[in-house]
């Protein structure tokens, strides 16, 4: 028993030591073609696809937004009867590292997909259990980033999560010290609580676009929005901020068809923002309309998402069992993000006082939406926000 501790108070220490890459020390951008139709046949999902993907990414302005992950996930590889990893042939005929050393040409990052388990989620051969540390050296070797792993056959085997993924944390950092790994256990298992010493970030709910009430995924509804919103709600400092990582609430429904109001998606992207969750988008960037690269393009609502300081807001008032809430976020440069939350089903005029955000004094309001100046008050702002909105704020001292 003494050496079973001892083994394993080592393998912790060195987790400790080197979990978290030291050129990623924001919440994690980037895309994921799962939710615009659970990897289907909208698109080929191959190397040609990916190839005009990142150049888009450029052209557009996303990657200097700061999205830099791509994620390969759609029936991408497969594994041989030795339990080693290839390409799908068909997708990527000449091997996964001419693509993602074209990604890296052009200033971006790619991610590879697996589960933690024997099974598999939806769309690839099979899990990596059994298989962490051949799999870690085949992404070294092909040039990935990072890693997204799920947990379908992890939970249908009963797997503990803690245990899984703390031992493919540590085959991975054999091969790539700065490698990014997603903990997708949907919050089994409360990745929130050991998460830093296992990946970068961790989701902590169900998929945002399942809807419980029409059970179904849909491209999400406003219920599921808020289930996941009150999902991510673990804002200790002790276990979140740069150096430990990030609670993610899911990938953005913004743009996603038949799924949010626009209305709707200005609220998870300024919820996303306050709480410091990764920012992955989930739509065709090609089709964007100009309603949907206006809220993910907005610059001044990610500035708030990736301010340095690295604080997961949370809500500092609210009414009606939560149906209103404040949300407060401190900045880097002393100053204050604060969201006015609506769940209601009509308009609601909402107000921020000074005292619910610990200042006092004169402040200038800036919306983030409005990408205006509110004037300046000493003592609160109101705002009227519609149904389902969310008013984002920046108060910051004159």
């Amino acid at each position: 028993m003494k050496t079973i501790i001892i083994i394993f108070f080592s393998i912790f220490i060195s987790l400790k030591a080197y979990c978290w890459p030291d050129s990623d020390l924001l919440p994690p951008m980037g895309w994921e073609p799962w939710n615009i139709d659970h990897c289907g046949n909208s698109s080929k999902w191959d190397a040609e696809y990916y190839k005009k993907l990142v150049d888009f990414f450029v052209s557009s302005g996303l990657r200097d937004l700061g999205y830099q992950y791509l994620t390969i996930e759609c029936n991408d590889h497969y594994r041989d009867s030795s339990g080693k990893i290839h390409p799908n042939p068909e997708k990527f005929p000449n091997g996964f590292k001419p693509l993602t050393d074209y990604i890296h040409s052009k200033g971006m990052k790619v991610r590879a997909y697996t589960d933690a388990g024997k099974g598999k989620c939806c769309c690839f051969d099979t899990g990596s259990f059994g298989h962490y540390e051949d799999d870690a050296k085949s992404w070294a070797e092909s040039g990935f980033d990072g890693v997204k792993i799920d947990w379908c056959g992890g939970s249908n085997e009963k797997l503990d999560p803690k245990t899984q993924f703390y031992e493919f944390i540590a085959a991975i950092k054999k091969y790539n010290k700065e490698f990014s790994v997603e903990i997708c256990t949907w919050g089994v298992g409360n990745p929130w609580e050991w998460g830093r010493y296992a990946g970068t970030m961790w989701r902590t709910c169900a998929d945002v676009d399942w809807c419980e009430d029409q059970k179904n995924f849909i491209g999400g509804c406003f219920s599921s929005l808020v289930r996941n919103i009150n999902a991510n709600r673990h804002p200790d400092k002790e276990f979140v901020g740069p150096g430990k990582g990030w609670n993610y609430a899911d990938m953005l429904l913004v743009g996603i068809k038949q799924g949010l109001k626009e209305i709707e998606e200005r609220s998870q992207f300024s919820m996303w923002a306050i709480m410091a969750s990764p920012l992955f988008l989930g739509n065709d960037v090609f089709s964007m309309s100009e309603a949907t690269k206006n809220i993910l393009m907005n610059k001044e609502v990610i500035d708030v998402d990736q301010d340095p300081l690295g604080v997961q807001g949370d809500v500092v008032k609210e009414y009606n069992n939560g149906i209103i809430q404040i949300w407060e976020k401190d900045l880097f440069d002393g100053s204050k993000a604060v969201a006015l939350f609506n769940k209601n089903n009509e308009t609601q005029i909402i107000t921020v006082n000074w005292s619910d955000i610990g200042i006092s004094g004169d402040y200038k309001i800036r919306d983030l939406w409005e990408h205006a100046d509110k004037g300046i008050s000493n003592n609160q702002f109101s705002a009227e926000v519609s149904a389902h909105g969310t008013t984002m704020l920046k108060i910051s001292n004159k």
